[in-house]
């Protein structure tokens, strides 16, 4: 597991890291219900395709602490996800998950963007089985066809009704995308740059990622910082596919 990009981006080392560590980046595996679906881009990788998303996307700018008109400040949370589609896509190893941000400003006086964010160990997930359903007084329940008369099986008896019943447990898991900082320094003229700020290998065929308050903070700024936030899946076989959202001005 690595924090920085390996793959021909600035080393964060020559970096001024700001901000403050906040709840963040958090491994799940399950959709969001009525998700935005602010970006996505797919590729065919080894006869299989794979699918990066980036949803519920939003960066919100607010004051910065200390008042400095040299800084900003913004928080993001969203959702990244990959899939892949496909006869062996279950059987996928080794595939690289980043997340990261463009950026661009104006000019600069001794300036750094830095980005810090938290990732639990622990989520939560829901399961459960199905039970035969019963009336209040405890008697069974059998399946009605639409005139009310119970459907019968092939020996002639009631069918059971059955219901779910949800149970929730708490289930440790290994997060790709630990508690950590990563940064750029900024030049004196304008400028574009982009910073992968975690990354992580998974293997199968789906991986989402809950970006949650990432906080992000940019100091010796003249002018407004734009970000642009992407996420992006690398195959072992080295073929790699990113999703760019929209350009947020801070």
């Amino acid at each position: 597991m690595k924090i920085q990009t390996r793959r021909g981006l600035k080393a964060a080392r020559n970096a001024a890291v700001a901000g403050a560590a906040v709840a963040g980046l958090v491994l799940g595996s399950s959709g969001v219900a009525s998700a935005d679906v602010d970006d996505q881009n797919r590729i065919v990788s080894a006869g299989n395709e794979v699918i990066v998303t980036q949803k519920d996307t939003f960066i919100q700018g607010v004051p910065p602490i200390g008042g400095s008109p040299l800084s900003r400040q913004w928080f993001h949370n969203g959702v990244g996800v990959a899939n892949i589609v496909g006869p062996d896509a279950a059987d996928f190893e080794d595939s690289t998950f980043q997340f990261g941000y463009q950026f661009a400003w104006s000019a600069a006086i001794d300036g750094s963007i830095g980005v810090s964010w938290n990732s639990p160990d622990l989520a939560v997930t829901t399961t459960g089985n199905y039970v035969a359903a019963t009336e209040a007084n405890g008697d069974p329940i059998f399946i009605r066809d639409g005139l009310g008369n119970e459907v019968l099986d092939a020996n002639g008896e009631p069918i059971p009704a059955y219901t779910y019943v949800p149970k929730t447990q708490k289930n440790v898991v290994d997060s790709i995308l630990p508690q950590a900082n990563a940064g750029v320094a900024l030049t004196a003229a304008p400028g574009i740059e982009e910073l992968v700020v975690a990354e992580g290998e998974f293997n199968g065929d789906f991986k989402e990622v809950q970006i949650a308050n990432v906080s992000g903070a940019a100091t010796g700024v003249i002018g407004p910082v734009q970000v642009r936030p992407f996420v992006r899946v690398i195959t072992a076989n080295g073929d790699n596919v990113t999703t760019y959202g929209k350009v947020w001005t801070i």
